[in-house]
């Protein structure tokens, strides 16, 4: 098999990339989507339709991280799977079409929304890279599509970005495109320069916000400045002209870099290099040296001429005259800086882009911007910065900083940009993973995690890969800063892999998987899932790769694992619904365990805990595990037979061979959960869906009223500060500080805020036990600083778990949507009563806070609880947490959390599931 590449470069736009700020000039960033994982969520998803039926046939034994806003698999591995032909590019998209086909549900999209934009083979690694593009009416969805890895001749990785939910919306444009300009240059951070370049095309652009998922046309207007540089992206939306999104090419990133000498930077260290390439000629007749710097002039001339045009590499001075230099023929010549007049910042760069592109002909001979010419601008009249735009441009020296020309590092990552455009085969072109690939490459040649050294004159280096920064915690959205969590993903598996190999392997182990990894264009969440893929020897990443173990312990440390953000093993269990009295409830929890071949710790086993009394005793019962497939096991097993009339509180261990434990949920029983035994007459349910958000009202009780203080907010979260990422129920929730625009999802310090809701009218109760029941994802710090608190009519019914020292690290800390239940009085005995929750926060830690959902209120059934049936074991896949049983537990028969009726059908959005905090305990550690 030897196709060649069907990579179509001249469809894509060179994109610009800059290795430091300058102050005054607009960044941005490309239109980015933050993929948020929650264990509850994805436990979910797995349960979903399209998922099972792939898994129940062609995909046995595949694994999953799903995109939770769009429903779809954002990233599947598994057993490699025998596509048919795939001999040349046309069979390839035969052959992924009829796998679509045959997968429909999986995909979520008719087929002729996808268009092939292209299927790269490389025949080194025996690898395609494959991607679908998602249009809508013509128009391409931003960011969507289908990729897919097929190595040895099997699939191995497949991504589904389908955006179902954009089927249907509306394509067609109100305003013209000259308009949709003209609004892109006014509006935009370049507004009075000449923009040159002027080009446009529509797009769909998904957007999420409080109100959910949705998408805007917009008009994808690029235009080009050269004051300030520029090479402008701009979104405007093609209804009203509204700039939505602006971006710049060109980055920038604040920060104070110096450079130094010709041996690395300007530091006084000056070293003597052979120039390759470097043109000597007489006027008439060139020639050129060769890798050892050595030419033959056959000519009768007695003196000859050198400058920095090479045969590849060619260095421009843009503040002066260019260096030329004459010399005896037939003598030898070096350029010294103290015998012959020229700019150092033309020798530096000439030299320092042939050591990078050294190291590109070694390790990945087969990208253009091995092959390619490249052309050197430096001293051009700026400072403090250095850019690639298809060729690499440097800033002179300044005050503050030393010419960015003279430091092999800017070079490097410079240089590192092309390198990143010319080797895509797949995917897309990522801002922050292009910054982070090209500090890598400097690292790379320097084996140092500092990257650029004396860029300032005060000698401090721009960036620093080797800090652990994680997503998404650590997003900023800036390009320069984001990319660091990848950089540092590579930086530390390198520092992994030499810890297992001799420096020489892992070197050629760590540069190989990074050149192959960055030819499918992942972005900085994904970039995890192309290094293994990249590893795989045997088409089958279900079996593990040669180097599984270092690169999960690299991504993992950073938030890039197989589950993103949560770990590689898992406890994941739906929390049972209200019950019927005198019923044997089954209990089953799934063991996810992506790591098992890495670690000495897997669950085995496992107890159920339980209490009637509101957690004042504890009794267990067993749980076995009882199935095993690929990652997936189960534990199974029994809780008693209560009561009517009980509410009862549980958690799940799973226990470990090495001794070890986790829970379900996290906190044990500081927030097990919990479900009402017994019949229950429903007296008011809200689910937050309508315009008013149930007619709920906030407050600030007490602390300084800033802006955000009274954070209480109506609509999605967006899965920040370990909020979840959609509601229970529906798309609404209230919440402390939902995430979105300028908030970051965390409650303020030293603030008291309370949610209260409208008077409920509960007088058919006739003053009897009322039953309080509402779905919480609460995180919140240990009630020792922090209090979350739930009032009736003003008095305290709950607050969370309060530690007994000044420690105070036993946290509140929801990952799923639990339901809560309190029994609760009209203490009074006016016939109706109103809800609040509050949060009062102190001066430290803040976390998420509340997010409440489905909030109803029951009175007791006076009627007789029919007989239970006997119901059959459901299908070991089910995706209910009630096993066993699936009466419809409606309002009138045991009513639970608002939807309004709780049974094991679970509303969309609302099954829920943790992941449980056993440490993955790799066998390889680091030295302190």
């Amino acid at each position: 098999m030897a196709p060649t590449s069907l990579l179509l470069l001249s469809s894509l736009v060179q994109p610009s990339q800059a290795f430091a700020p300058q102050d005054g000039v607009f960044i941005g960033q490309e239109p980015t989507r933050l993929l948020t994982t929650h264990a509850a969520h994805q436990h979910r998803l797995r349960g979903t339709e399209g998922w099972r039926s792939f898994t129940e046939g062609e995909g046995e034994g595949w694994m999953v991280r799903f995109d939770e806003r769009t429903g779809t698999a954002h990233r599947a591995w598994g057993p490699g799977i025998d596509l048919g032909d795939i001999s040349n590019p046309d069979a390839v998209e035969r052959s992924m079409r009829s796998f679509m086909k045959r997968n429909s549900l999986l995909i979520g999209i008719a087929p002729t929304d996808l268009h092939l934009r292209n299927a790269g083979y490389i025949p080194r690694t025996d690898t395609w890279y494959v991607q679908f593009d998602r249009t809508e009416n013509g128009i391409p969805v931003i960011g969507g599509g289908v990729t897919a890895r097929i190595r040895h001749g099997k699939l191995i990785l497949l991504g589904v970005d389908t955006y179902p939910q954009a089927s249907g919306v509306g394509t067609a444009p109100e305003i013209q495109s000259a308009r949709a300009i003209q609004s892109a240059i006014a509006n935009g951070p370049a507004a009075n320069a000449p923009h040159t370049e002027r080009s446009t095309s529509l797009a769909l652009l998904p957007e999420e916000g409080a109100f959910g998922l949705g998408f805007r046309l917009v008009w994808e207007v690029r235009s080009r400045t050269s004051e300030p540089v520029g090479k402008w992206v701009s979104h405007v939306d093609a209804f009203t002209g509204e700039l939505v999104n602006v971006y710049n090419e060109i980055r920038f990133f604040e920060g104070q870099i110096s450079g130094t000498h010709d041996e690395r930077t300007v530091d006084g260290n000056e070293t003597t290099s052979v120039l390759p390439g470097a043109r000597v000629h007489d006027g008439n007749q060139a020639v050129y040296t060769d890798a050892s710097g050595f030419y033959t002039y056959e000519g009768d001339s007695t003196s000859l001429t050198t400058d920095f045009i090479g045969d590849s590499i060619r260095v421009y001075n843009e503040q002066g005259s260019d260096g030329e230099e004459d010399f005896e023929s037939g003598t030898d010549f070096t350029w010294n800086e103290n015998q012959h007049s020229f700019n150092m910042s033309e020798l530096d760069s000439y030299v320092f882009l042939h050591q990078v592109k050294s190291w590109g002909e070694t390790w990945a001979p087969d990208v253009r911007m091995v092959t390619d010419d490249l052309l050197s601008y430096v001293n051009i009249e700026s400072s403090c910065n250095a850019y690639y735009d298809g060729n690499v441009n440097f800033y002179r020296e300044s005050n503050q900083c030393n010419a960015t020309a003279r430091i092999a590092d800017v070079n490097y990552h410079e240089w590192g940009h092309g390198f990143h455009y010319y080797s895509l085969e797949a995917g897309t072109w990522d801002g922050a993973l292009s910054e982070g690939l090209a500090d890598a490459v400097s690292f790379f040649l320097t084996g140092d995690s500092v990257v650029a050294p004396y860029f300032m004159k005060n000698g401090s280096g721009i960036r620093d890969a080797s800090p652990d920064r994680v997503y998404p915690d650590d997003w900023t959205n800036e390009v320069h800063s984001d990319g660091l969590i990848f950089a540092g993903a590579v930086w530390d598996l390198w520092d992994i892999l030499e810890d297992e190999m001799d420096e020489d392997a892992a070197y050629e182990t760590v540069v190989n998987l990074f050149v192959n990894a960055i030819k499918a264009g992942p972005t900085v969440p994904d970039s995890y899932d192309e290094f293994i893929a990249a590893d795989d020897d045997d088409g089958d990443l279900s079996n593990g790769t040669p180097n599984q173990c270092a690169i999960m312990e690299a991504f993992e440390r950073h938030g890039l694992g197989p589950m993103g953000s949560e770990g590689l093993l898992q406890l994941n269990h739906t929390p049972l619904e209200n019950q019927s009295a005198n019923t044997v409830l089954n209990v089953r929890a799934e063991v996810t365990d992506l790591g098992s071949s890495c670690s000495d710790s897997t669950i085995d086993e496992g107890l159920v805990h339980y209490s009637t009394d509101l957690g004042k005793t504890w009794q267990d019962r067993p749980l076995n595990l009882t199935t095993s497939s690929n990652a997936i096991s189960e534990l199974t097993g029994q809780l008693p037979d209560f009561e009517s009339g009980t509410i009862v509180h549980y958690y799940l261990e799973g226990i470990s061979s090495d001794g070890s434990s986790s829970l379900s949920p996290k906190g044990g029983t500081i927030n097990p959960h919990s479900f009402y035994v017994g019949s229950l007459v429903e007296l008011y349910c809200e689910n937050f869906e309508d315009a008013d958000g149930g007619g709920y009202t906030h407050e600030l009780v007490s602390g300084s009223n800033d802006e955000g203080a009274d954070d209480w907010q109506w609509g999605t979260p967006a899965g920040q500060a370990g909020d979840p990422s959609q509601a229970h129920s529906g798309q609404k929730v209230w919440a402390n500080d939902l995430g979105w625009d300028n908030y970051n999802g965390e409650y303020q310090n030293e603030k008291h805020n309370r949610l209260i809701s409208t008077p409920i009218d509960v007088s058919e109760a006739n003053g009897k036990q009322l039953i309080l029941q509402f779905r919480r994802w609460l995180t919140v710090e240990d009630g020792y600083y922090d209090e979350a608190r739930v009032h009736i009519d003003g008095e305290e019914v709950w607050t969370n778990h309060a530690s007994n020292s000044d420690i105070g690290d036993e946290h509140h800390l929801d990952e799923t949507w639990a339901l809560q239940t309190n029994a609760i009085l009209d203490e009074d005995g006016d016939g109706e009563i109103t809800i609040s929750w509050e949060l009062e926060s102190d001066q430290g830690l803040s976390l998420g806070g509340w997010n409440v959902d489905d909030v109803c209120v029951y009175t007791i059934s006076s009627a007789p609880e029919p007989e239970p049936e006997p119901e059959p074991e459901p299908e070991p896949n089910s995706d209910t947490g009630l096993v066993g049983d699936n009466t419809d537990w409606g309002i009138e028969a045991s009513g639970g959390a608002c939807g309004c009726a709780s049974s094991s059908q679970t509303p969309a959005g609302g099954a829920a599931a943790l992941l449980f905090g056993l440490a993955f305990a790799f066998r390889r550690r680091r030295d302190a």
